[in-house]
C-alpha cells in the first residue's frame, strides 16, 4: 500500500477511535497508548490533522503537544495543522511557541507553514509580525499573498490590502513562466472584500474589470463578493446586474441579492426575487434569507404580499 493511501486510512481509522473513545473523556495520553504507535509520526500526524480538519481545534493543539513531549520530529504536514489550530483559538502564544519550533526543524521558509504563521499572526491582530514574515519569504506563491491580504482585511485595513494586491500584480506580471503566483479565485474574493470597505468606487469597478478579464466572474463566491460590494455604495442596479449575469448561484447569492433590495427599500423586488428564488429554482431559504424577506414584508405591509411569500413567512414563523 502507498504511504499517502496509508495515512488516509489511518486518518480514517483513528478518527472513527476517537469519536468512539476520547469522546466519552477518554485522557488522550491512554486512548493514544491503547489504540495507536505513539511512536509513529505518520500516526500523529493523521489525528492532528483531522482534529484540525474537523474543528477540534484545542484538541488538536493537545495532541501536537503531547507528540513533542515524545520528542518526535514533526514534518511539513505537522506544522500548518498546529498553527492552523493555533489561529482558530486566537492563542498567541501557543502560535509563537509553534513558530520557534518551525523555526528549529527548518521549516519557515516552506510555504505552507509560512502562509499559515502570516494567517496565525493577522488572526490574533498582530500584522506587523505576519508582514515581517512576508517580506522574508524568498519564494512566494499565490497562497503566501492571499494570506497576507486577508490579514490586511481582516484588520480592517483594506487600503494596504489594496496597495498589496497592486505589487502582486507586478510580481505576477514578471513571473509569467510560474503557476505559484497566478492569481485565483481565493484572492480575488479578499481583494473585493477590501474594495468593499474602501470609500473610493472606483476601485471596486478597476477590480472588477480585472475580474473579467481573468474570467473569475463565473466564480459563485467572487460574484457574491461583487454583490456586497457595489451595494455598498448603494449601487443596487450593479449589484442585480452581476446577480442576473451569474450562471451559478447558492442561497448565499439569493440572499445577498434579496438583502440588498430589502435593505435599499424595493421591497416589491425583494419579494419577487424571493418567490423566483423558491417556485422557479427551487432553492432551500434560510433563516438568512427570511430576514431579509422579513425586513421587506415589514416595508409593504403583509395585506400586500403575495400568497407564496405569505405562506413561507408563516411556515418559517411556525418553527
Amino acid at each position: 500500500m502507498k504511504s499517502s493511501n496509508c495515512i488516509s486510512v489511518v486518518t480514517r481509522v483513528s478518527h472513527k477511535i476517537y469519536r468512539n473513545h476520547y469522546s466519552t473523556n477518554t485522557n488522550l495520553t491512554t486512548w493514544f497508548n491503547k489504540y495507536v504507535d505513539k511512536t509513529n509520526v505518520s500516526s500523529w500526524n493523521a489525528i492532528i490533522v483531522e482534529l484540525a480538519r474537523s474543528g477540534d481545534s484545542l484538541e488538536s493543539l493537545r495532541a501536537f503537544s503531547s507528540m513533542r513531549k515524545l520528542s518526535l520530529t514533526p514534518t511539513r504536514t505537522t506544522f500548518p495543522c498546529a498553527i492552523k489550530s493555533c489561529s482558530a483559538l486566537l492563542d498567541l502564544h501557543s502560535g509563537k511557541q509553534t513558530h520557534q519550533q518551525a523555526l528549529i526543524f527548518g521549516y519557515e521558509q516552506d510555504l505552507f507553514v509560512s502562509s499559515a504563521l502570516i494567517d496565525m499572526y493577522s488572526k490574533c491582530g498582530e500584522l506587523n509580525d505576519a508582514r515581517k514574515l512576508f517580506d522574508e519569504i524568498s519564494q512566494r506563491n499565490i497562497v503566501s499573498w492571499t494570506s497576507m491580504i486577508t490579514g490586511y482585511v481582516q484588520n480592517n485595513n483594506a487600503r494596504e490590502a489594496i496597495l498589496l494586491f497592486k505589487e502582486f500584480l507586478i510580481e505576477e506580471s514578471a513571473s509569467q513562466n510560474s503557476d505559484n503566483v497566478f492569481i485565483d479565485s481565493v484572492a480575488m474574493v479578499s481583494v473585493l472584500s477590501a474594495c468593499s470597505r474602501l470609500t473610493d468606487k472606483s476601485v471596486t469597478e478597476g477590480v472588477h474589470g480585472f475580474v473579467i478579464k481573468r474570467g473569475f466572474d463565473n466564480d459563485v463566491a467572487v460574484g457574491n463578493i461583487l454583490i456586497d460590494a457595489y451595494a455598498k455604495f448603494g449601487d443596487v442596479g450593479v449589484s442585480r446586474k452581476v446577480f442576473d449575469a451569474m450562471v451559478v448561484k447558492d442561497t448565499i447569492s439569493w440572499n445577498s441579492i434579496i438583502a440588498v433590495c430589502a435593505q435599499n427599500g424595493l421591497a416589491t423586488e425583494a419579494l419577487d426575487v424571493f418567490k423566483e428564488m423558491v417556485m422557479d429554482y427551487d432553492v432551500k431559504y434560510n433563516a438568512v434569507t427570511m430576514s431579509a424577506v422579513l425586513l421587506a414584508v415589514s416595508h409593504l405591509g403583509v395585506l400586500r404580499v403575495g400568497k407564496c411569500v405569505h405562506d413561507q413567512v408563516l411556515e418559517f414563523l411556525s418553527h
